[in-house]
């Protein structure tokens, strides 16, 4: 009786999952794909277009730091986009705003009733180790199909792609219903105080709030580089990890290295503690976060094994998170982060350190708060001879919707540009200047369409950064086709509860 009924058991659950699989709804949208073999609207990168942002990337805007960077380049950026784009910079429908070396443009719509939207990008880079580099980081070159340099990817691309939209949408003469703001920030990398920060306190002001915004971000990733699908993945980030940067301080009597004390000394005392949290890092934390909608939206374009686990995820959620957490990059989609990255102690070969520092700089997953880092730092260590302080940090974003206007309109963007491409939420590992807009804006997206393997990405703020010049193109268009469909939005909103 008991095998029988084990057996009846476990009929049920192979019945309930296979039918939950082939049940499970599709969120891809069928969308006519916008091509040159296609012929309709679509932008060719002429001669001019490619040599403008040719020279974007030879103009080397550098931010070194919070209080130092390139502000000549800066000053020559913006003179070569105002030169380059003349009707951004002479038509009636364009309001144009300088913020420090931050740029805003609002393009007006005709009825002030449709809640704004926001996209932004930065002329800013970081610096360069040009011996580390096989071409010349501010060359701007083209060959074989590539256009090097950096700013390449992050994220002169995304500026000029928005620019050359823009020219070609006045040019067209068309005027949109949504008023759309594009906001060039200048230094988005040292974190946006003098840019972002500053647009948005004066959008603030005015009460300026948009229906959604488009940043900088995840990208799509080339075929077979998502489980369980061979095509292309292009990834929306609904949201971001947050940051902190904790110090870890140790006073401990020192001496001489020849009667080193039985208890250890500072660096002794220092190591424990990161073998410690290396042993007890932060929690992997699946099923709160972006990981499961991402999985839903891709169930039904995977192969069967996956499918099967990705419309279970009531069942198959432990087993997920266990093999999610053996891979560093995987499990740093479900947890929060500790990385060792500096440490200073002792002053001289032959005597023991009285004073130890350790930085850790930590990337908070949605939920978990700085406080949460600390308390667990804290609980690790147990010891009470170290001293945790916060030295700085912000915390993750929320979490922005699937089912909104903004996500369907991104979504049906993407699958024009990259027609084979399966469209998912996901999160951005990194930081933008979206946390400075969030607070005006109902959903915040982070994508730029780069078409880039695991291992492209690496040239974020790495060596021998490029991009192709068919990406390029691409991108122009994306952001071409974004603008256009912010005015048919209605006839590709989607809901959940109509699949």
């Amino acid at each position: 009786m008991f095998k029988a009924c084990v057996c009846l058991g476990f009929g049920v659950l192979v019945f309930t999952l296979v039918m939950r699989m082939v049940l499970f709804p599709d969120y891809q949208h069928k969308v006519t794909p916008c091509s040159p073999e296609e012929g309709i609207d679509y932008i060719e990168l002429s001669p001019h277009r490619l040599l403008r942002f040719q020279d974007a990337i030879k103009l080397q805007t550098i931010s070194y730091s919070l209080h130092e960077s390139n502000i000549t380049a800066m000053d020559l950026m913006n003179e070569h986009i105002v030169s380059s784009y003349p009707l951004l910079h002479t038509s009636m429908l364009v309001k144009r705003e300088v913020f420090n070396q931050s740029r805003l443009y609002i393009i007006q719509g005709t009825d002030p009733k449709i809640k704004p939207v926001l996209m932004v990008g930065h002329i800013d880079v970081v610096p360069v180790e040009e011996e580390k580099w096989s071409f010349s980081p501010f060359s701007g070159a083209v060959d074989g199909g590539y256009i090097y340099g950096r700013g390449t990817l992050d994220n002169k691309n995304t500026v000029f792609g928005i620019l050359e939209a823009l020219e070609y949408f006045l040019a067209s003469g068309l005027q949109l219903k949504r008023t759309l703001y594009f906001a060039i920030g200048h230094d988005e990398e040292v974190l946006g105080y003098s840019g972002a920060k500053v647009i948005t306190q004066e959008l603030k002001r005015r009460g300026v709030h948009f229906d959604f915004m488009l940043d900088e971000g995840c990208v799509v990733l080339k075929e077979g580089e998502f489980p369980g699908i061979h095509g292309p993945v292009g990834l929306i980030g609904v949201a971001e990890k947050g940051f902190a940067t904790l110090e870890l301080s140790l006073q401990h009597p020192g001496g001489h290295s020849s009667s080193p004390p039985r208890e250890g000394s500072a660096i002794d005392i220092m190591a424990a503690a990161i073998v410690k949290l290396n042993a007890d890092p932060p929690p992997a934390v699946f099923g709160r976060g972006v990981e499961v909608s991402m999985m839903e939206h891709a169930a039904q374009s995977q192969s069967v094994p996956f499918r099967l686990l990705s419309t279970n995820l009531w069942f198959f959620s432990p087993l997920l998170s266990y093999i999610l957490s053996l891979n560093k990059v995987s499990r740093a989609m479900i947890s929060t982060t500790v990385a060792f990255t500096m440490i200073n102690g002792g002053v001289k070969d032959n005597v023991l350190p009285n004073t130890v520092r350790l930085i850790i700089n930590s990337r908070l997953i949605p939920g978990d708060t700085i406080e949460d880092l600390v308390h667990h730092v804290t609980k690790v260590i147990n010891d009470p001879r170290i001293k945790v302080s916060i030295r700085n940090g912000n915390p993750a974003s929320p979490i922005s919707s699937t089912e909104s206007e903004g996500y369907n309109i991104l979504h049906h963007t993407i699958k024009q540009i990259y027609p084979r491409a399966v469209v998912v939420p996901a999160l951005l590992m990194g930081g933008t200047d979206s946390k400075w807009y969030q607070e005006i804006c109902d959903d915040v997206y982070r994508f730029a369409p780069s078409y880039l393997s695991p291992q492209d990405i690496k040239m974020f703020h790495g060596h021998d950064e490029v991009i192709s010049v068919r990406n390029y193109e691409q991108t122009i268009n994306f952001y071409y086709h974004l603008i256009r469909n912010l005015d048919t939005s209605h006839e590709l909103f989607i809901r959940r509860d109509e699949l």
